[in-house]
């Protein structure tokens, strides 16, 4: 290989490394409890894997393309719901007037065109929900995630009724 193609080819795997590390630190932000997955990961480099009980687990991946797959369970139904909300409105995945929060049991999906993103949320019957996203740009995966976040924050400050 030619010394100045090889300089420009280590400079792109430096430039790779850094959006790798960036996009890491941007989802670990926006999803505390994201770890890094040891290799193999079984799909992309960057694999994280978060496991909160009672709240969210699953994996997060940052593939080649730099597009962002999160595939998420149990995490409680009204959180994702209104998390959703903030994004896409009450009516985007064709479940009813309520929303994701509103929902019940069953699989709605959405793909969008503009983006080539698709978005699979799965409710289930015991109240929580399962959020798969795929070829999300970094971006929108952390406002979503984020946002989750924000609203799992909020339930866990949130009172329950007091005994008399």
């Amino acid at each position: 290989m030619l010394p100045t193609v090889s300089l420009a080819l280590d400079g792109w795997q430096r430039a790779w490394t850094a959006q790798l590390d960036a996009a890491q630190a941007a989802l670990s932000a926006a999803l505390p409890g994201l770890e890094q997955m040891k290799a193999p990961t079984g799909c992309c480099d960057l694999r994280l894997r978060v496991d909160r009980p009672g709240e969210v687990s699953g994996h997060v991946c940052f593939d080649d393309h730099a597009r962002v797959t999160v595939d998420l369970t149990g995490i409680p139904q009204q959180a994702l719901g209104r998390a959703l909300d903030v994004f896409f409105g009450a009516d985007w995945f064709d479940e009813g007037p309520d929303g994701i929060a509103g929902a019940s049991a069953g699989t709605y999906g959405w793909d969008d065109d503009a983006t080539y993103a698709e978005y699979e949320i799965r409710v289930q019957a015991d109240g929580t929900a399962g959020l798969c996203m795929a070829y999300v740009k970094v971006h929108d995966a952390v406002a979503i995630l984020d946002e989750l976040q924000q609203k799992l924050r909020q339930d866990q400050q949130t009172p329950g009724p007091k005994c008399q």
